[in-house]
């Protein structure tokens, strides 16, 4: 019903007429075979037509369910030959009537069938079984889709089916033509006085199609022949265990009531029994997971520890043997952040440069698992602060397939932890901020009580004393240079504690970047390409913001010097406002350092403070000889 075409209806029309030709043939069959086999043939006429259309339908099944409808034209011009001769055995059956009346019995309605009808029906539910079971064996994995996957899971259930109704046609054609060729008597007209013989054909093909259904019903209540996009989390396993477990204690209890003299038990009431009976454990069953996913998920919120949560994120909800969260990205107090299960293994790098974007769905890709070190499946979870989160999947632990749903659940959760570990990160790099400042005040604390309390207090006290005790009153030029010296060191002292904050409030912010040349850069070679409006756009930043975004430049300012190597090279600094204010500081590496992966304290603290403000710097290297810092931070009306 997913995919609502033709075929698709087809297939359900099929399974839905194959369910009425049982039940029509249970409801009779409580009479026994001799007694119904003397009803007119009309009361049969319905059940011949659905003979016909069923061998049909599985071949319909079978070649579009693998898609060969579409991909060879081979079996699409099959198909229409074998419509056209359903519709010839169809009106043969309406048209010529060998008893020229509708009320003789089945026996007397066999006599009178042609050995050329015979033989055409046997060569044509052969001719539908055998090319479905081609298929089957034609049948390639073309890519690592989970439809292709699931098509693949479904071959060996399919072929069993396959198999089956074959035997099926070898019995039937025994039992159609055996006597016109000599092999056995035939045992349909013989079954009037001597039955058994035909009975235990009979129950040779009820076997063989009782096979059929429960491997076709294992197939369709399991994650594999409908690749899990409909199924819950339990999938429809268990419950078809409990109506194959309930239908043969049903039919244990039917025989022992005929053994105790009670033959005609009332089928339409067991079939009530078996529903209730169904719906009941479909109930429980669903209770319990829903108690079981709570719990599940009280114990990945509740853990106070990422490693935890992901650990029953993969065991307990997942089922997955292997699994990591990996964040590839250019934060760099985040760069290598990733986190593993088991925990006790070796962790494995997973090699990104392998993987191909699919087409269709670039956020789900299907991995082969011997290429992948046994992972098989690529989950993108988020894309957040210019980085992709991935959750990388191994095998489930029963070998079959992740559904939908389990993959959704996979991806909010991810989506959760990477959060989680954002803010865990976040809240380190702040303490230590914290702690920084904290050590930095002091010092500078220590360092202006000791300039004030050892310098300049004693020698305005000894200028104190020689002014009071200069007779004339007057302050000669020795005093006035000293007081003068003194003035100066306390003006570059509270230079040195100047206000940022204040001072870009008073400046702007870009000149106050632009005088870093003068502290910072004296011996590089700056290209600054600024846009002439920035002033006026940058002015609704709140004091805060433009302060850490100051510190947060001059740190990779000194970073990309740093990087320059010996021989200072050019750095260009652009800076420009797309829907926020955009800075980019581009440098050459110098030829004695390598690129590294991620940055020093510094960048990190800086990264993490922007990030507060919504704001974010990322580093990256375009090529080994080349590095760019772009900060960022979104509009103050944003």
């Amino acid at each position: 019903m997913e995919k609502k075409n033709a075929a698709a209806y087809f297939s359900i029309f099929t399974l839905f007429v194959s369910s009425l030709l049982f039940s029509f043939s249970a409801i009779l069959g409580q009479n026994g075979f001799l007694v119904v086999s003397s009803y007119p043939i009309l009361y049969f006429f319905p059940g011949l037509v659905l003979l016909i259309l069923i061998p049909f339908g599985w071949f319909v099944v079978i070649v579009w369910f693998f898609g060969f409808l579409r991909k060879k034209w081979v079996f699409l011009f099959l198909f229409y030959i074998l419509s056209f001769c359903q519709l010839i055995a169809i009106s043969i059956l309406l048209i010529h009537n060998p008893g020229k009346t509708w009320n003789i019995s089945l026996f007397e309605y066999w006599k009178f069938v042609p050995f050329s009808f015979k033989s055409a029906y046997l060569i044509y539910i052969f001719v539908c079984v055998s090319l479905s079971l081609l298929c089957l064996f034609l049948f390639k994995i073309s890519d690592n889709s989970l439809s292709e996957l699931g098509r693949q899971k479904a071959i060996p259930f399919l072929r069993l089916v396959g198999f089956s109704l074959l035997g099926v046609v070898l019995l039937v054609s025994v039992l159609f033509v055996g006597e016109e060729f000599g092999i056995i008597e035939n045992l349909i007209l013989k079954a009037e006085k001597e039955p058994k013989y035909f009975y235990g054909f009979i129950l040779c093909i009820q076997a063989l199609i009782c096979i059929s259904i429960l491997a076709l019903g294992w197939a369709l209540t399991s994650y594999e022949i409908l690749t899990g996009r409909i199924l819950p989390k339990i999938s429809l396993k268990q419950e078809w265990k409990n109506s194959v477990y309930t239908s043969l204690a049903l039919s244990s209890f039917y025989f022992l009531l005929a053994k105790l003299g009670y033959p005609k038990a009332e089928i339409f009431i067991v079939f009530s029994y078996s529903f209730f009976l169904s719906r009941f454990f479909t109930v429980r069953k669903n209770k319990l997971v829903s108690s079981n996913q709570n719990e599940v998920l009280k114990k990945i919120l509740s853990s106070g520890s990422v490693k935890l949560s992901f650990g029953y994120l993969c065991k307990d909800v997942l089922e997955a043997t292997k699994a990591a969260l990996v964040f590839r990205g250019k934060i760099p107090y985040f760069s290598d952040t990733n986190v593993h299960y088991p925990q006790d293994i070796p962790q494995e790098t997973f090699d990104f440069s392998k993987v191909a974007p699919h087409p269709e769905n670039p956020n789900i890709q299907y991995l082969d698992k011997d290429r992948f070190s046994g992972f098989v499946i690529l989950v993108k979870v988020e894309s957040v602060l210019s980085g992709d989160a991935y959750l990388i999947l191994g095998q489930k632990e029963n070998g079959g397939l992740f559904a939908e749903e389990e993959i959704e659940i996979a991806r909010i959760t991810g989506t959760w932890l990477v959060h989680s570990l954002f803010l865990e990160e976040t809240g380190n790099i702040l303490e230590e901020l914290q702690r920084k400042k904290i050590q930095e005040q002091r010092l500078s604390d220590q360092k202006t009580r000791q300039i004030l309390h050892d310098d300049i207090l004693p020698e305005i006290h000894s200028l104190i004393l020689e002014i009071s005790n200069e007779k004339s009153g007057r302050l000669n030029s020795q005093h006035a240079n000293s007081l003068a010296e003194l003035h100066k060191r306390i003006s570059s002292l509270l230079r040195e504690m100047s206000d940022t904050g204040l001072e870009i409030s008073r400046i702007g912010l870009v000149p106050m970047l632009e005088r870093l040349q003068d502290s910072e850069a004296k011996d590089s070679n700056l290209i600054w390409e600024i846009d002439p409006n920035i002033n006026s756009q940058t002015e609704n930043y709140p004091p805060e913001v433009k302060e850490v975004l100051y510190y947060a430049f001059r740190e990779s300012l000194r970073n990309a010097i740093k990087h320059s190597g010996e021989v200072r090279s050019k750095i260009f600094i652009r800076i420009q406002y797309q829907n926020g204010l955009f800075i980019q500081i581009k440098n050459e590496i110098g030829k004695d350092l390598m690129p590294v992966s991620s940055s020093g304290q510094g960048l990190k603290i800086h990264s993490a403070l922007l990030r507060i403000f919504h704001g974010s710097l990322t580093l990256e290297f375009s090529n080994s000889k080349e590095a760019i810092i772009r900060i960022f931070l979104p509009s103050p009306q944003n």
